[in-house]
């Protein structure tokens, strides 16, 4: 039962939400770690504590939170069934948590707002995964021109951060832009650099052991590939 996780937690001894992030991602581990249908309940209670605790640490104003949340909705990770409740509450005499199914249009609208207030925070991860709902119209309707902005954003944070994933993942997303004219100038000139950009980013992070990167890494080679082809003209 989901209650096993919230015995000896009290918000009120946390108030900047850094132990309930932290649990959060303990529940999220876990739960990812159930990969046998049999195991399939307790998975879900994974997610569902997984939820209540980063809605806790997201309530206290965490940023990162916001982006934590942001992926267990976008990836559904509660299999459409989500918190209805005000608040985490603990404690003797405490209700059990209710949750409820949601569509997936809220679900998904749950995925952009939580995405939108980390990158609004400057969360680096949070700016291109928000460019990726706009782009693709989940949770809000498509807009190119702000999907871009958010991956400019993305990429300017990165690097300020020195994080080659997520300044690499957002030149990648640039590349395509560029390449297929989606909310900025059409350039294959411009999409090739990206490419360029992104496969050093994403090929320091495959080796820096970050292996599930390796399809973005071809991605941008083969993006590479394609725009020096339209540039040089060589068919």
């Amino acid at each position: 039962m989901i209650e096993r996780f919230f015995p000896d937690y009290d918000p009120s001894l946390d108030p900047t939400g850094e132990e309930a992030l932290r649990r959060g991602g303990a529940c999220y581990d876990e739960g990812m770690s159930y990969t046998n249908p049999a195991d399939h309940d307790l998975r879900i209670d994974c997610f569902h504590a997984t939820e209540l605790f980063y809605l806790e640490a997201a309530s206290c104003g965490n940023a990162f939170a916001h982006l934590c949340l942001g992926y267990v909705y976008s990836y559904d990770r509660g299999e459409g069934c989500y918190f209805a409740g005000p608040g985490l509450t603990t404690g003797p005499g405490a209700e059990s948590p209710v949750f409820e199914r949601i569509s997936d249009e809220e679900r998904e609208a749950r995925a952009f707002e939580h995405y939108r207030l980390a990158a609004e925070a400057d969360d680096d991860q949070a700016a291109y995964k928000l460019g990726d709902m706009y782009l693709d119209g989940r949770g809000v309707a498509a807009d190119p021109v702000e999907a871009c902005r958010w991956y400019a954003r993305s990429h300017e944070l990165g690097k300020q951060a020195g994080d080659p994933v997520v300044w690499g993942a957002s030149a990648l997303r640039l590349g395509r832009c560029h390449e297929e004219g989606l909310g900025c100038e059409q350039s294959f000139e411009k999409a090739l650099e990206w490419y360029e950009v992104a496969e050093t980013g994403l090929g320091m992070a495959v080796r820096m052991g970050a292996a599930w990167y390796e399809r973005s890494l071809t991605q941008a080679r083969d993006g590479i590939k394609r725009c020096r082809q339209e540039v040089d003209g060589g068919y």
